[in-house]
């Protein structure tokens, strides 16, 4: 039988996971459109702005032979928050399940430091066998809490600030916040991730690394 080469944390390409460059831009580009239309009309309007956007982009994407992955998630998510305003009423309620989201991750990933159980450890190891040892070895596990707390610091603030606005009822600045807390602070994180637990991983193809190591 043979063995699965090893995934190597350093090769696995997010962007390249979620289309590339291009699958990057084609998610952005309904959350751009509704901050520039959110800037001169109501946000109503900005809500449908960017679902048309999120359609073409579909479109596009079908008509160039692509998968539409990105662009049925992303449709589905603004479908999503765009009929939750429609039945409130009100439309700063668009952002509300990003806010949750957010929310809900920060406590899990703050639930899991303190039980001593960073989720980013189990994350890393099931992208990475390299990885799988994390829990027996007190560098590594040290480093999975640091990374986990980078995410939790990302998604608390996010949750923090974007909630502020909406209890605040400051319409105008949540699309803004929503866009630029968004890539810049996933890179952020993700970086993080890199830096402290990048070369920790051991061999999984050679048996005897683990038996060097001990």
């Amino acid at each position: 039988m043979t063995d699965r080469p090893a995934t190597s944390l350093a090769s696995l390409d997010i962007a390249a996971m979620i289309g590339g460059r291009r699958g990057i831009i084609d998610m952005s580009i309904p959350g751009v459109v509704l901050v520039i239309v959110d800037t001169f009309a109501p946000l109503g309007w900005a809500i449908v702005a960017a679902l048309v956007s999120a359609t073409a982009v579909g479109l596009l994407r079908l008509f160039r032979g692509e998968p539409l992955r990105q662009a049925t998630m992303g449709l589905g998510g603004l479908a999503g928050a765009a009929a939750l305003a429609a039945v409130t009423g009100d439309a700063k309620t668009y952002f509300l399940p990003g806010i949750l989201a957010n929310a809900a991750y920060a406590v899990l990933t703050i639930a899991s430091i303190l039980i001593g159980r960073p989720v980013l450890g189990y994350v890393i190891a099931f992208l990475d066998r390299g990885y799988a040892h994390w829990q027996d070895e007190p560098g590594l596990r040290r480093a999975a809490t640091i990374a986990t707390a980078m995410w939790a610091g990302v998604f608390t603030l996010r949750a923090c600030v974007q909630g502020y606005l909406y209890t605040h009822h400051d319409v105008q600045w949540l699309a803004p916040a929503r866009l630029g807390m968004g890539r810049p602070l996933w890179a952020l994180g993700r970086a993080g991730r890199f830096f402290v637990l990048e070369g920790k991983a051991k061999d999984a193809s050679d048996p005897v690394s683990e038996a060097d190591s001990s």
